[in-house]
């Protein structure tokens, strides 16, 4: 995985969760200098790591990890659903009779 897209992933949901980068890092046992360069994407993160991070955040080892491509195919997964369901309802009104 690209390390600046894992950065850029921690850095939006640390962000989200209104928590400062030295929170998390005295939560991590790490300096924040450490986790600042983990988030600017400069150093691998051992699985061990992004499993503490996910733990500190409270969320799956999957949005941290997730790239761009798994956002557009679940967005584009979502549009079929939405599309599907619009064929159905205009379905449901055509074979309506009056």
């Amino acid at each position: 995985m690209d390390l600046k897209q894992l950065g850029n992933n921690i850095f939006k949901i640390r962000r989200s969760l209104n928590l400062t980068q030295e929170s998390v890092a005295l939560d991590l046992n790490i300096s924040s200098t450490a986790y600042a360069k983990i988030e600017r994407g400069e150093t691998n993160v051992s699985f061990l790591r992004l499993v503490q991070i996910a733990d500190c955040f409270n969320v799956d080892l999957e949005d941290l990890i997730k790239t761009d491509k798994d956002v557009q195919m679940h967005d584009i997964a979502s549009d079929i659903l939405q599309i599907k369901n619009e064929i159905h309802s205009i379905k449901q009104i055509l074979s309506f009779k009056i």
